[in-house]
């Protein structure tokens, strides 16, 4: 759906700003990516409270809202991407990857078999040469991202802000469409793709964001942390704002995001497939990703909101996904305990790859490897929730199993 950093500036910003005057902290239970998180932690003094099912966004959420003041890069660079630089420089592997590229970079069915099978060489450095090298990264990306690891800083507030900047690179130079759920293959009309994202700078792309992610922070220290939105609602209090932003897709976004959660966490098991997928235990999995739990996730959760009295901005794609979800449906659940304040965004957003819209989409075009650009209109609806005074909270009933139609 919509990206909502262009929903901050349509609407779902200036409803924010209105609606946090009147609240004691702004609390996300499905920080994503953290733009939302981002925009709060700095233009308000407000606390945020924030949590994900995946390591990596709970990561990304930290690296902005756990500081309160701007970080000095400079140091940084000296006191971890030099050292990771020159550790990588004396890496044997390193020595192997290198001449790769002198040899086949112009090869590149040849490149990727040859790293493939130099990557199944077994590295104790980290997860990434064994698990995607030769099929995201390159040999050298690899190696790299998995000394970056390795060399983090010890102090828990920096260590988070540079693996927040390993995280932004490994999207960035990831040799796949759009997500990151499968990667390339060395076909006549992919073989470019793979190519121009192996050749990207690993340390350069890192440092660049690090720069951009330590220039940000929060008026108010917050904390993001894993955990589920049922979890998190537990923790609520009265007067807080609540920003509802659920999954969509009847695909768990696990699928799509479980590169940059190898980086997060530093490990990972053995993989396979094609999408060198890990092993399904190691992937959460979300309630409101499954078609036949959705909507009983979706009761849970409004009816845990509304024991708790908090303000609700709910946003949704207005029409029906994958997941059995519809912004009808959203608003017939809101409806009865809340009263309702809303209005739909209709915008363009692009079709990035084949798993753009999280599998709720057969429009994009796609020929062998090569996604056509396509672009489609989407409308997102933003419902304000106030909770309504005669709604008696202690008889909510959550245990009734719904059926999804």
């Amino acid at each position: 759906m919509g990206s909502k950093k262009f929903m901050l500036r349509n609407g779902l910003g200036e409803l924010i700003r209105d609606q946090l005057q009147h609240a004691n902290r702004f609390v996300d239970p499905f920080c994503g990516s953290g733009s939302v998180v981002y925009f709060v932690a700095q233009n308000f003094d407000k606390q945020i409270i924030a949590c994900d099912l995946q390591e990596y966004a709970v990561v990304l959420a930290n690296a902005v809202i756990s500081r309160t003041q701007k970080t000095d890069t400079e140091l940084l660079k000296k006191d971890w991407l030099d050292i990771a630089e020159k550790k990588i420089q004396k890496s044997k592997l390193f020595l192997k990857a290198t001449n790769l590229d002198k040899l086949y970079s112009k090869n590149i069915r040849k490149w990727v078999k040859e790293s493939r099978k130099l990557c199944e060489t077994k590295s104790i450095i980290g997860p990434v040469w064994n698990a995607y090298g030769g099929h995201y990264f390159s040999p050298k990306q690899s190696l790299t991202f998995d000394y970056l690891i390795k060399t983090l800083p010890q102090d828990k507030e920096l260590r988070n802000l540079c693996l927040a900047s390993v995280i932004g690179a490994a999207s960035k130079c990831a040799a796949s469409p759009g997500h990151t759920a499968q990667p390339f293959q060395p076909t006549k009309t992919a073989k470019k793709f793979i190519k121009d994202a192996w050749e990207i700078d690993v340390i350069k792309s890192c440092e660049s964001i690090l720069e951009e992610i330590a220039k940000n922070y929060a008026k108010t220290k917050g904390i993001a942390l894993v955990s589920s939105a049922q979890q998190i609602t537990s923790t609520l209090m009265k007067g807080d704002l609540v920003i509802v932003d659920p999954p969509y897709s009847g695909v768990q976004y696990s699928r799509f995001y479980h590169v940059l959660e190898t980086i997060a966490r530093g490990k990972c098991g053995s993989v396979s497939g094609v999408g060198r997928y890990p092993a399904w235990a190691e992937r959460p999995q979300s309630e409101f990703s499954n078609i036949s739990t959705s909507i009983k996730a979706l009761e849970d959760l409004m009816s845990g909101l509304i024991k708790k009295e908090v303000t609700v901005i709910f946003t949704f794609p207005k029409g029906k996904c994958s997941n059995g979800l519809s912004g009808e449906k959203v608003r017939e659940i809101a409806e009865k305990w809340f009263n309702i304040d809303g209005e739909s965004r209709t915008h363009e957003h692009p079709i990035c790859g084949k798993f753009s819209t999280m599998g709720g989409n057969n429009k994009t075009k796609i020929k062998g490897d090569r996604v056509k650009a396509a672009r489609i209109m989407s409308e997102e609806i933003i419902l304000l929730l106030k909770p309504k005074t005669n709604v008696d909270i202690t008889r909510v009933d959550t245990t009734k199993i719904y059926e999804c139609r």
